[in-house]
């Protein structure tokens, strides 16, 4: 059965694996949570949701608000176990799917104004998404989240969310700054402040890495251990 599994089918299972819910549910689920690491058409998830019930990994109830039916649905012992299996397995390679960085890969074919009017909606789009995390963050300090009870575990993805917004933000304005004090996209008298500001960056290159320590933009920092 696993190889008739895809991620989008275990994001569905981990989330009704938390609290059974209907399709339209869980679809506003993704809205709020996966479509920030998994993004699927809405569509999608209510083809998969029948697919998974077909297979007896998802149990479907009739459900009512007031008078209006819908179907609830939960997970099955099958569905735990084929849960577990997949967290048996090897995680894929962390990747991002960010076709602003390839824009501003070939920014020089454009115009100034261009990558300009990319990188301020990427900005928008970084305080859109952490103006929703501290939704989130507030609903948990409030205690009404609805997985309050795996605050536990939310709280390490929010944490992972908010630090990764916070830093493309940051880059979004330093790229901003710097492309702002440019007359063109040309090279001439770019490439030396383009090599320092590499030199700066807080990464270790292979010849800095001595007795257990390495050089970055701020003092000596000792790696961790392994």
């Amino acid at each position: 059965m696993a190889e008739q599994l895809t991620t989008t089918s275990y994001a569905v299972l981990a989330q009704v694996a938390v609290h059974p819910w209907s399709p339209y549910e869980l679809a506003q689920q993704r809205v709020r949570y996966f479509r920030y690491v998994w993004p699927r058409a809405e569509s999608a998830i209510y083809r998969e949701v029948k697919r998974l019930s077909s297979m007896g990994l998802l149990r479907a109830r009739k459900d009512y608000v007031g008078r209006r039916a819908r179907t609830v649905y939960s997970i099955t012992a099958d569905g735990r176990k084929a849960l577990r299996a997949w967290l048996d397995t090897p995680v894929s390679p962390f990747a991002m799917d960010f076709e602003a960085m390839i824009r501003l890969f070939i920014a020089p074919l454009g115009t100034k104004e261009q990558i300009v009017t990319t990188l301020e909606q990427v900005r928008r789009d970084a305080q859109e998404m952490l103006a929703f995390g501290g939704a989130v963050k507030q609903e948990f300090l409030d205690g009404v989240a609805i997985t309050q009870d795996q605050v536990y575990i939310r709280a390490l993805a929010v944490d992972f969310f908010i630090s990764l917004l916070n830093t493309v933000e940051g880059w979004a304005d330093r790229t901003l700054e710097e492309i702002g004090s440019w007359d063109d996209l040309g090279p001439d008298g770019k490439n030396e402040r383009a090599i320092e500001k590499i030199r700066q960056l807080p990464a270790p290159t292979p010849g800095s890495v001595e007795k257990g320590s390495w050089t970055g933009s701020s003092p000596t920092q000792t790696r961790p251990a392994t």
